[in-house]
């Protein structure tokens, strides 16, 4: 059977994302949705330092995020590239995946607007 390495491989590719200007840009889970990457197709976020970043996706999504989302970034020859997956995650600090939280709150905010919450 397939050890657990090539299984490994098989379900995550980690896009480095470098000449980023992480403070002035996106977030990543924002600008990774923004290009019709799916927050499911995500996984961890690391920022290494304020212009490099690391995250991890989904095979099918890769090219899409290797094609589309330096244009979502603020950055001088902001430049996206496959690692390979033996140098996996450097350390840094984790983005918390906050779109969907902010998601979750605006249909909170409709389901008050529309009198659906009931006050037990």
């Amino acid at each position: 059977g397939m050890d657990a390495m090539t299984a490994e491989e098989e379900y995550c590719t980690v896009v480095r994302c470098e000449n980023v200007n992480v403070a002035s840009s996106n977030t990543f889970p924002n600008a990774l949705a923004s290009i019709g990457v799916h927050l499911d197709n995500v996984g961890d976020i690391v920022i290494e330092d304020s212009n490099t970043v690391c995250f991890v996706v989904t095979p099918e999504v890769t090219k899409q995020c290797l094609r589309l989302l330096s244009k979502e970034l603020v950055g001088t020859g902001v430049s996206l590239s496959v690692v390979d997956s033996h140098e996996f995650m450097p350390h840094g600090e984790m983005q918390e995946m906050k779109l969907s939280r902010v998601l979750e709150r605006q249909m909170e905010r409709k389901k008050l607007d529309a009198g659906y919450v009931q006050f037990g």
